[in-house]
């Protein structure tokens, strides 16, 4: 028995020694997933297309930048299924947003950047740093300390990170800012070209003004925090060396395409769904309040189906009011306008006019030193800015509205002079105010951006949803996603112990102002 015992074994290790030996030349082959090219192989353009679509679609999406962005900045509201408009947000809205930036656009970017550090193409490593940052800002100032050192290395082959750190907004900002002037410095001397880019159509000039003009939104996102004097009055007297957007033409803003699943956002959501409505707050500002109407109206919102002007619904009313408001709260409301609801409609990551507003708040707060412009100057071209972003659709609306009485021989420069003249005349003494509200309307339909506005400058004055359930409260963070307490508990709880309860009421560290 026992020798039977060693004739099986020594048989066996014959097996393995053939079978080793027979196959080794083989193995590397055999055991390499045809399915999971490595960074050789992997297309950069394809890659460069994605991380624009997702990251747009992403601050477009429905519940995430039109209810909890548009509608707690009162841009937007609900008629039906009023939660987020009531300050309750739907967890899976919060996991699949923490998701998609981290393991999907964010990850996308980071492996476009380590192409173009393989690659030599110093153009693609400028542009993944530019999305790379443009999602992170993102992320850091919907959550506050979020992953970023350790983030996006999960599937590093040498040293794997699976449950990254949570880096310090404040350490963030600095990293963020620092990519942004690397960047500009990247694109200023190479000649590499790229392909995928279906936001700027592969001009580097543009990426690079990009760059920098996220770079002033971000200096100017701390100022609370760290005064960004030397930083912003570098870029703005050095044009040259940091161009910045010069008209609209220069917005960071994807064209959609005509059907699905490359058609905005909002079009898609309006085939199955009617359950938004434009804030009673905006149109008020606008229209009903307004003795001049602010032009952009007409595109900003359709007039009710049931008939007459422009009508507002008030924020987070329950679902009852709001079907009975004004008697029929579904007819008697105004819907958000068609140009911002068709298939192409454009997905603004960033504007002109938004940064001519940066550019008034710090020229007024003294963080532009020697400037031959003054606030005035600035804030006249961020109102200008915003009616040319959508010239056509404004001429086009108001003069089909008869009842208005406009001037078939009107140029988008009339109705800005009119505008300018009757309601957005400049005002000193509460100048601030003024650019911090006139940034508000311009921000139209980019409600994650304008929420932060909101938080950093607590203007325009927001009255608490109706019948919301934070206490009294708009919300000025994110509940940090529920996944992340399974996945990376310790680092988790290690963040919410360094930023403060994890709940809708504790600020992001740039935060200083408490705007109840």
């Amino acid at each position: 028995m026992k020798r039977k015992i060693i004739y099986y074994f020594a048989a066996a290790f014959m097996v393995l020694i053939i079978f080793t030996s027979g196959c080794t030349k083989d193995f590397q082959a055999i055991n390499t997933n045809p399915n999971s090219p490595g960074i050789n192989q992997a297309a950069p353009n394809m890659l460069l297309t994605n991380v624009i679509e997702s990251m747009t679609d992403r601050v477009h999406e429905i519940f995430l930048g039109h209810e909890m962005g548009s509608c707690w900045v009162q841009h937007m509201a609900k008629v039906q299924y009023p939660d987020e408009d009531r300050y309750i947000p739907r967890m899976g809205v919060i996991n699949n947003t923490w998701t998609s930036f981290y393991a999907s656009s964010g990850y996308d970017a980071q492996t476009l950047y380590n192409i173009g550090v393989t690659k030599n193409n110093d153009s693609y490593k400028a542009v993944a740093l530019i999305l790379k940052s443009y999602i992170v800002s993102v992320l850091t100032d919907e959550f506050g300390d979020v992953p970023y050192s350790e983030a996006f290395m999960g599937s590093d082959a040498t040293t794997p990170i699976l449950s990254p750190v949570y880096d310090t907004q404040e350490a963030i900002y600095v990293a963020l800012l620092a990519n942004l002037a690397e960047a500009n410095t990247l694109l200023s001397t190479s000649t590499a070209s790229i392909e995928g880019d279906i936001l700027y159509g592969n001009n580097l000039t543009q990426w690079r003004k990009f760059a920098n003009s996220l770079s002033l939104r971000l200096l100017l996102r701390r100022s609370d925090r760290v005064n960004p004097t030397a930083a912003i009055t570098a870029i703005v007297k050095d044009p040259a060396k940091y161009p910045v957007f010069t008209s609209s033409a220069d917005n960071a803003a994807l064209i959609y395409l005509g059907s699905a699943p490359n058609n905005n956002p909002i079009n898609e959501n309006r085939k199955s769904r009617d359950d938004h409505r434009v804030s009673k707050t905006i149109i008020d500002v606008m229209w009903t309040n307004n003795p001049n109407m602010d032009y952009r109206i007409a595109i900003y919102a359709n007039r009710p189906s049931a008939g007459g002007w422009w009508e507002g619904l008030p924020n987070g009313m329950t679902s009852t009011d709001a079907a009975n408001y004004k008697g029929n709260g579904l007819t008697k409301t105004s819907k958000i306008g068609s140009y911002f609801s068709a298939a192409t409609a454009p997905g603004v990551l960033m504007s002109y006019a938004e940064l001519q507003f940066i550019l008034a708040e710090s020229v007024q707060r003294g963080f532009i030193t020697g400037s031959a412009k003054t606030a005035q100057d600035y804030y006249t071209e961020g109102v200008a800015g915003s009616y040319k972003q959508y010239a056509d659709a404004i001429i086009k609306e108001n003069k089909a509205i008869s009842a208005l009485g406009i001037d078939p021989a009107w140029t988008i420069d009339d109705f800005i002079a009119d505008y300018m003249a009757n309601y957005g005349a400049w005002d000193q003494a509460n100048a601030l105010k003024q650019i911090a509200t006139e940034k508000w309307l311009a921000m139209f339909d980019q409600g994650l951006q304008s929420s932060f506005e909101w938080r950093r400058t607590g203007f325009p004055v927001l009255v608490p949803a109706i019948a919301g359930a934070n206490g009294g409260k708009i919300p000025v963070r994110a509940y940090y996603p529920s996944d992340e307490s399974g996945r990376n508990p310790t680092n988790l709880a290690a963040a919410i112990t360094h930023q403060g309860a994890d709940d809708l009421n504790t600020r992001v560290w740039w935060d200083t102002k408490n705007n109840y």
